[in-house]
Protein backbone atom coordinates (compact mmCIF):
# COMPACT_ATOMS: atom_id res chain seq x y z
CA UNK A 1 0.00 0.00 0.00
CA UNK A 2 1.66 3.78 -0.77
CA UNK A 3 0.26 6.71 0.43
CA UNK A 4 0.29 9.95 -1.32
CA UNK A 5 2.31 12.59 0.56
CA UNK A 6 2.14 15.25 -1.92
CA UNK A 7 -1.33 16.42 -0.39
CA UNK A 8 -2.53 20.31 -1.25
CA UNK A 9 -4.60 21.44 1.19
CA UNK A 10 -7.14 24.40 -0.71
CA UNK A 11 -7.63 26.80 1.69
CA UNK A 12 -11.69 27.25 2.25
CA UNK A 13 -12.72 29.90 -0.16
CA UNK A 14 -13.83 32.29 2.95
CA UNK A 15 -10.34 32.36 4.20
CA UNK A 16 -9.49 33.44 0.62
CA UNK A 17 -12.30 36.39 1.20
CA UNK A 18 -11.11 37.71 4.48
CA UNK A 19 -7.29 37.47 3.53
CA UNK A 20 -7.95 39.41 0.39
CA UNK A 21 -10.66 42.14 2.27
CA UNK A 22 -7.56 42.56 4.57
CA UNK A 23 -4.96 42.91 2.14
CA UNK A 24 -7.50 45.83 -0.07
CA UNK A 25 -6.86 47.33 3.47
CA UNK A 26 -3.56 47.86 3.57
CA UNK A 27 -3.62 49.24 0.09
CA UNK A 28 -4.28 53.34 -0.64
CA UNK A 29 -6.74 52.93 -3.99
CA UNK A 30 -8.49 49.77 -2.51
CA UNK A 31 -9.15 51.45 0.73
CA UNK A 32 -10.41 54.29 -0.68
CA UNK A 33 -12.98 52.60 -2.96
CA UNK A 34 -14.18 50.34 -0.14
CA UNK A 35 -15.07 54.07 1.91
CA UNK A 36 -16.22 55.42 -1.27
CA UNK A 37 -18.72 51.95 -1.69
CA UNK A 38 -19.31 52.18 2.00
CA UNK A 39 -20.13 55.99 2.18
CA UNK A 40 -22.66 55.49 -0.55
CA UNK A 41 -24.05 52.71 1.28
CA UNK A 42 -25.05 54.49 4.38
CA UNK A 43 -25.15 57.97 3.64
CA UNK A 44 -26.75 57.81 -0.02
CA UNK A 45 -25.00 59.72 -2.97
CA UNK A 46 -22.00 61.13 -3.11
CA UNK A 47 -21.35 64.94 -4.37
CA UNK A 48 -19.10 66.88 -5.66
CA UNK A 49 -18.07 70.14 -3.91
CA UNK A 50 -20.10 71.77 -6.54
CA UNK A 51 -22.94 69.96 -6.40
CA UNK A 52 -23.28 70.40 -2.82
CA UNK A 53 -23.39 74.04 -3.32
CA UNK A 54 -25.74 73.92 -6.36
CA UNK A 55 -28.07 71.35 -4.18
CA UNK A 56 -28.18 74.08 -1.02
CA UNK A 57 -28.70 77.20 -3.20
CA UNK A 58 -31.63 75.88 -4.49
CA UNK A 59 -33.58 75.00 -1.02
CA UNK A 60 -34.62 78.97 -1.16
CA UNK A 61 -37.16 80.14 -3.39
CA UNK A 62 -35.94 82.34 -6.03
CA UNK A 63 -35.89 86.41 -5.66
CA UNK A 64 -35.54 88.79 -7.91
CA UNK A 65 -32.67 91.07 -7.37
CA UNK A 66 -31.12 88.21 -4.71
CA UNK A 67 -28.72 85.51 -5.49
CA UNK A 68 -29.12 82.25 -3.88
CA UNK A 69 -25.80 80.74 -2.76
CA UNK A 70 -24.34 79.04 0.26
CA UNK A 71 -21.96 79.20 3.17
CA UNK A 72 -19.69 76.67 4.11
CA UNK A 73 -18.11 76.68 7.73
CA UNK A 74 -16.14 74.26 9.46
CA UNK A 75 -18.24 72.56 11.95
CA UNK A 76 -15.65 73.06 14.85
CA UNK A 77 -16.67 76.51 14.37
CA UNK A 78 -20.48 76.60 13.99
CA UNK A 79 -22.11 78.64 16.51
CA UNK A 80 -25.76 78.38 15.99
CA UNK A 81 -27.39 75.69 17.62
CA UNK A 82 -27.12 71.78 16.24
CA UNK A 83 -30.30 69.87 17.26
CA UNK A 84 -29.34 67.10 18.99
CA UNK A 85 -30.75 64.59 16.31
CA UNK A 86 -27.79 66.14 14.02
CA UNK A 87 -25.67 65.94 16.50
CA UNK A 88 -25.59 62.18 16.89
CA UNK A 89 -25.83 61.43 13.26
CA UNK A 90 -22.82 63.74 12.81
CA UNK A 91 -21.14 61.92 15.85
CA UNK A 92 -21.68 58.29 14.14
CA UNK A 93 -20.30 59.69 11.20
CA UNK A 94 -16.93 61.09 12.84
CA UNK A 95 -16.94 57.77 14.41
CA UNK A 96 -17.21 55.48 10.94
CA UNK A 97 -13.43 56.58 9.85
CA UNK A 98 -14.66 57.04 6.84
CA UNK A 99 -14.93 61.04 6.24
CA UNK A 100 -12.22 63.50 7.29
CA UNK A 101 -13.79 66.88 7.56
CA UNK A 102 -17.34 67.99 8.18
CA UNK A 103 -18.94 71.32 7.20
CA UNK A 104 -22.23 72.92 7.90
CA UNK A 105 -23.43 74.49 5.18
CA UNK A 106 -26.50 77.15 5.02
CA UNK A 107 -28.39 78.42 1.76
CA UNK A 108 -27.67 82.16 1.89
CA UNK A 109 -28.91 85.19 -0.14
CA UNK A 110 -26.20 86.73 -1.16
CA UNK A 111 -24.81 87.51 2.76
CA UNK A 112 -27.87 86.88 4.88
CA UNK A 113 -28.10 83.50 6.18
CA UNK A 114 -31.29 81.54 5.91
CA UNK A 115 -32.45 78.58 7.64
CA UNK A 116 -31.89 74.35 7.04
CA UNK A 117 -28.53 74.13 7.98
CA UNK A 118 -26.98 70.89 6.16
CA UNK A 119 -24.18 68.78 7.82
CA UNK A 120 -21.88 67.99 4.79
CA UNK A 121 -18.43 65.17 5.19
CA UNK A 122 -16.09 64.96 2.84
CA UNK A 123 -15.32 61.01 1.89
CA UNK A 124 -11.43 60.64 3.66
CA UNK A 125 -9.17 60.53 0.17
CA UNK A 126 -11.49 61.88 -2.19
CA UNK A 127 -13.30 65.00 -3.40
CA UNK A 128 -16.55 63.87 -3.11
CA UNK A 129 -19.18 64.59 -0.32
CA UNK A 130 -21.89 62.88 1.79
CA UNK A 131 -25.03 65.16 3.51
CA UNK A 132 -25.25 63.59 7.23
CA UNK A 133 -27.72 65.79 8.20
CA UNK A 134 -30.49 68.71 7.77
CA UNK A 135 -32.35 70.75 9.83
CA UNK A 136 -34.76 73.83 10.08
CA UNK A 137 -33.27 76.52 12.52
CA UNK A 138 -35.86 79.05 11.59
CA UNK A 139 -35.24 80.77 15.66
CA UNK A 140 -32.04 81.74 13.82
CA UNK A 141 -32.98 83.10 10.84
CA UNK A 142 -32.63 86.84 9.30
CA UNK A 143 -35.54 87.66 7.43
Amino acid sequence: MTINTNVTAQPASTDIATRARDIARRLPGQARRQRLDTARLEYGPLYTLAEIHQRVAQTLPQKIGFIRRAVFQPIESYQGLIPDEALVKYDDAARSGLFSAFTVVTPTYFSQKQVDPWIVAQVDGAELYAVIAQWDDSEDAVS
